[in-house]
């Protein structure tokens, strides 16, 4: 019986990579350089071939963080949202957490992501609770650098284990829905794995491991966004 819910963001609630879609937001907003596109096609390149170097990613991610307030990054997340993302929620990602949420199962949104960027998504789906890379803040200002672990792999597993200790629930009453094979470690220990649209390498290992396996797409989905928006108000930016 499933007691808990949790979800991956990137490529499994969306269809897209927040991070990649963020970087190209900034530099077409002229508060990025524009090689910084290059350079987040690149880092996007080498997550999907299980090769990201983390300490590099991770200050290249947040260096537009670094010396600015917190107003001022969660309104431009907002705007990214908005204007790049919310035309990218699965519709079977909001059925699927609407349903849990009418049963009374706990949603949580379990990513590597960033608090400030993650956080629109996960309110617009209506997430009981996100858990997110957290940022470090001095004196009201981003560092640009996090705070704590970078949620990806163990650090995945290892959150959320110790989410499940608080709440007095086994992860074999837990379902983790997720995209990728950096997701594995978490999917290997809750007791109803989902993998959505999974890539050559983790489809092979969701069949040998008779994991459920998913395909979604993004069709008509204005739907979605005309929902999204009676949540979150419809400003333009």
């Amino acid at each position: 019986m499933i007691e808990l819910a949790i979800f991956d963001m990137d490529y499994t609630v969306l269809s897209i990579d927040c991070d990649h879609s963020w970087k190209y937001f900034l530099a077409d907003e002229g508060l990025a350089p524009v090689a910084h596109r290059a350079e987040a096609d690149r880092f996007l390149d080498l997550y999907h071939q299980g090769r990201t170097p983390v300490n590099e990613y991770i200050e290249f991610q947040l260096s537009e963080f670094a010396r600015r307030s917190i107003d001022e990054m969660k309104s431009l997340a907002d705007r990214h949202f908005k204007q790049r993302v919310i035309k990218y929620i699965f519709p079977e990602a909001r059925d699927m957490i609407d349903q849990f949420n009418r049963g009374g199962i706990s949603t949580i949104m379990l990513t590597g992501t960033n608090r400030v960027i993650a956080e629109p998504v996960a309110k617009a789906l209506g997430i009981t609770m996100l858990i997110a890379t957290e940022l470090e803040i001095k004196d009201g200002y981003f560092s640009g650098r996090i705070d704590g672990l970078f949620l990806m792999r163990e650090a995945k597993l290892q959150s959320a284990s110790d989410l499940c200790t608080s709440m007095r629930i086994s992860l074999d009453h837990v379902t983790y829905i997720a995209d990728s094979t950096t997701d594995v470690p978490l999917l290997e220990k809750v007791g109803y794995p989902v993998v959505i649209n999974p890539r050559k390498d983790l489809l092979s290992m969701a069949k040998a491991n008779q994991w459920q396996i998913k395909n979604w797409q993004i069709n008509d989905n204005r739907a979605s966004i005309s929902a999204v928006n009676s949540e979150i108000g419809n400003e333009d930016s």
